[in-house]
């Protein structure tokens, strides 16, 4: 388990840095054991190693690799967002929240434009991602790597499913359950739903690396996650527009108590979940920009 755990450790340095020293760390790990505090010095040089790259490692990388790195880390950075999209969605429902929309103008543009924006974003990724998919699938009996990112791929869709599937079972039952069941049952809900999303994400980057992908692909896939980033940057400053218009328009609304057990003000809760946006389309944006200069060179 341990020295699962190691390569795990070292899996999560960047793509460059492993091609620079990933043999000689995998074998001074093997030669010294991998004891709790060899794993806690990984963990933190994987952090230094992303904080503050080596230069000109990166440039060692071959055009192809980069647009791939940009590519997953994108994708890995949309599976969170999204996450902080349906908690948006699900903290806007409602009749008061539609009511407010017509009574307020900019509540109403704001929360049109996000629901726009959050269908671009996903018309994009499935035009980005549909080709890569064909590809992966046509060489899926040729390389091992492919064959185990699909199963995991596909198994983490069936988990999603079963989890759904119990949670609509649940939400249907003759009798409430209770407030507190309530927030456990979302709550697991919501993390394997995360785990889920992460695991397609992870999923994603392996097969990505393992295939070959032509040129036209990969450059539709890159424009694609543009428009993805696009709309994250859009769909993030709607939210910010929405929860300002929200604290002035309708401050009974914006008070009021979010979630099963309404441990949070709906404000909060929108807070949180722009603050979430923020943290994840600010990589997503280097990584687009990442990307863009790896089909330049």
């Amino acid at each position: 388990m341990s020295a699962r755990l190691a390569r795990l450790a070292l899996a999560l340095y960047p793509l460059a840095w492993r091609r620079r020293y990933g043999a000689e760390m995998a074998a001074l790990v093997e030669d010294t054991g991998s004891s709790p505090r060899v794993l806690a010095d990984l963990a933190r040089g994987a952090v230094r190693a992303h904080l503050r790259p080596e230069p000109g490692l990166e440039a060692r990388l071959e055009p192809g690799d980069r647009a791939r790195l940009g590519l997953s880390s994108i994708l890995l950075c949309f599976v969170v967002f999204a996450a902080a999209g349906l908690g948006l969605y699900k903290t806007t429902e409602g009749h008061a929240f539609t009511a407010a929309g017509d009574a307020h103008g900019l509540l109403g543009a704001a929360h049109t434009a996000i629901q726009v924006l959050a269908l671009v974003c996903a018309a994009a990724v499935a035009i980005g991602a549909v080709p890569l998919v064909v590809v992966a699938l046509r060489q899926v009996r040729d390389r091992r790597a492919v064959e185990r990112a699909t199963v995991l791929a596909v198994g983490c869709l069936i988990v999603f499913a079963l989890a759904t599937g119990a949670l609509r079972v649940v939400a249907n039952l003759p009798s409430a359950p209770g407030h507190a069941i309530d927030a456990v049952v979302l709550g697991v809900w919501t993390v394997i739903a995360l785990a889920c999303g992460l695991g397609c994400a992870l999923a994603g980057r392996q097969g990505l690396f393992a295939i070959t992908v032509p040129k036209d692909v990969l450059r539709l896939a890159s424009v694609c996650a543009t428009v993805v980033v696009l709309g994250m940057l859009g769909i993030s400053l709607a939210t910010a527009a929405y929860l300002l218009a929200l604290l002035r328009s309708a401050p009974g609304l914006a008070a009021e108590g979010n979630g099963p057990l309404e441990l949070l003000s709906v404000a909060a809760s929108l807070g949180i979940q722009l603050a979430v946006m923020v943290a994840v389309t600010v990589p997503a944006t280097l990584s687009a920009a990442r990307a863009r200069r790896s089909h330049r060179a």
